[in-house]
């Protein structure tokens, strides 16, 4: 680092203690000053570097309002993450001890639906129902319905509901989001899903946690890109819910709504692109079924982050027909396959 650079190190290092410091003192008293003169300063220096390194858009920032996002986007993370784990324990599904919100449990609707909606009740040895549609839901919070309370209000019970009436099939749920997780995490719920199932059409949703830690559009989509190749290649379609538009959770105050806003809707048109090219249905879930949630604290769960069961029937509601269009294709290329295999037999 150059002495330029490390004198902008100083200065706004002891600026974000400053803020960090008159915020932390505003939410908690003397001990809230400490803690937020620490994070306010370890984030005034990472500005720091990142103004000296020149990165993108958000070097172009004064400190000041730079350093004021990053105690936000702290302060923000903090808050959802303790609504979360508050309105966890009050629907029991956490012990007191645990503080750890990716440690939370949703609901689990993995199983096999009938076309009249009902839950097929399997017993050891049962066979295979026939005609049976498996769908793979992965991704992060959101794949596995995280501010839900039942089964139902989840988003893969829902989809495979959807996807059982309009076909006429079985279709057997199975989920493998991770909570907390990014695009970086899929290969390894691919893995699984792969190894267990083999699935017929595969659902993936993730981007928000990767705008949470500023993983640049660019790499997070790739990554996602890389995703859908893989599943592609073993004849496996895909659809792919795009990172939903930040700017409409208000609890996020301003200036980092704004910066929030612009860099998850980036992130979800290189999605998009990512997706079409490695053969994949991108559906922008931003374009589509964000701008609904304004004004519509129904559709947020309590920690006002993630959706309710009302919020995510409007995603389902987006996904289903591609996801349906991806099945009813794929069946028509297995029969046409099967039939030009007849006639060379």
């Amino acid at each position: 680092m150059t002495r330029a650079s490390g004198r902008i190190a100083n200065v706004t290092g002891s600026a974000g203690g400053h803020i960090g410091g008159n915020i932390g003192t505003a939410v908690g008293g003397s001990a809230g000053n400490s803690v937020g003169h620490s994070v306010g300063t370890a984030v005034g220096n990472r500005a720091a570097v990142l103004t000296a390194a020149g990165v993108g858009v958000l070097a172009t920032m004064g400190s000041a309002a730079w350093l004021t996002m990053r105690v936000q986007a702290n302060l923000a993370t903090r808050l959802i993450e303790a609504a979360a784990l508050e309105m966890a324990l009050a629907q029991g599904q956490i012990e007191p001890c645990v503080t750890d919100p990716t440690q939370l449990k949703p609901p689990n609707g993995d199983g096999v639906y009938l076309p009249s909606g009902e839950v097929l009740v399997s017993r050891p040895g049962d066979l295979r129902p026939a005609n049976l549609i498996t769908l793979a839901f992965l991704g992060d919070s959101t794949s596995v319905g995280y501010g839900t309370t039942t089964p139902d209000e989840t988003p893969g019970v829902m989809l495979v509901r959807g996807v059982a009436r309009a076909t006429g099939r079985p279709v057997q749920l199975r989920s493998y989001g991770l909570i907390g997780s990014g695009a970086a995490d899929l290969p390894r719920q691919i893995a699984l899903a792969l190894a267990a199932d083999n699935p017929d059409v595969v659902v993936i949703c993730t981007g928000a946690n990767d705008v949470r830690d500023t993983i640049s559009p660019q790499r997070s989509a790739s990554q996602l890109g890389v995703a859908v190749a893989t599943l592609r290649a073993q004849g496996i379609p895909v659809v792919a819910g795009t990172c939903p538009d930040f700017g409409v959770i208000t609890p996020i105050p301003q200036p980092l709504r704004s910066l929030v806003r612009t860099w998850s809707r980036r992130l979800a048109a290189h999605q998009a692109k990512a997706v079409v090219d490695a053969g994949g249905r991108a559906v922008e879930i931003g374009k589509l079924v964000s701008p609904e949630f304004l004004g519509r604290p129904d559709l947020f769960a309590h920690d006002h982050f993630h959706p309710s069961g009302a919020g995510y029937a409007k995603a389902v509601a987006a996904l289903l027909p591609a996801t349906i269009d991806a099945v009813l294709d794929a069946d028509a290329d297995a029969a046409q396959a099967a039939g030009f295999h007849d006639i060379s037999a």
